[in-house]
């Protein structure tokens, strides 16, 4: 079953275009495993929907590690402020994750004085997607993020994707990417 795309594609000089696709990676402060705990994966749920609900979008494919997420984002026509959105989800995050016992990093003094919280780093990584293959690669890389970080040896083993969601539309065989030995792969210990 052929999955159908629409994509906008725009001149490579644009950052923003309305109703488009794009790729984040939001990572931990010092890149710590928060999200080994069900209960902080529980508040960054609420805190997604919390925002999606105040200003939509459509999550493509998502990946939740211990210390980052890979998100694919489809905004709607005639908005495109996702970094608002993710600010309002960090920030939601933050306050509940704080106010139900969990840790920040340490943070320096100067970061204090910004009230800034050592439990997200501060910027996130963004890429708008070009094209179909550009969407393909991106998809690829999300589902096969946890076998790259040897936390299982196929993407069908990590419960916190939506790749079983794709191989029920028919996009990857159930086996699909298999065990990958990257050289400077990052092995995480999975508490969970």
């Amino acid at each position: 079953m052929a999955v159908k795309i629409i994509l906008c594609l725009m001149p490579y000089y644009r950052r923003y275009a309305d109703g488009c696709l794009f790729f984040f990676t939001l990572v931990t402060y010092h890149r710590r495993p928060l999200f080994g705990d069900a209960k902080a994966r529980r508040l960054l749920r609420e805190a997604m929907e919390a925002t999606r609900k105040a200003h939509p979008w459509t999550t493509e494919a998502v990946v939740l590690l211990p210390d980052h997420i890979h998100m694919l984002w489809r905004l709607p026509d005639n908005d495109t402020d996702y970094s608002a959105r993710i600010g309002a989800m960090k920030k939601r995050f933050t306050r509940a994750f704080l106010s139900s016992g969990g840790s920040e990093g340490g943070v320096s003094t100067s970061q204090q004085r910004q009230r800034y919280r050592g439990v997200w780093q501060k910027r996130f990584w963004e890429h708008r997607i070009r094209n179909a293959e550009d969407f393909h690669m991106h998809v690829d890389y999300i589902h096969a993020n946890p076998v790259r970080h040897g936390l299982v040896d196929y993407p069908k083993q990590w419960m916190f994707s939506s790749f079983n969601r794709y191989v029920e539309m028919g996009w990857y065989e159930l086996d699909w990417c298999g065990r990958i030995d990257l050289p400077g792969s990052t092995q995480y210990t999975w508490l969970d």
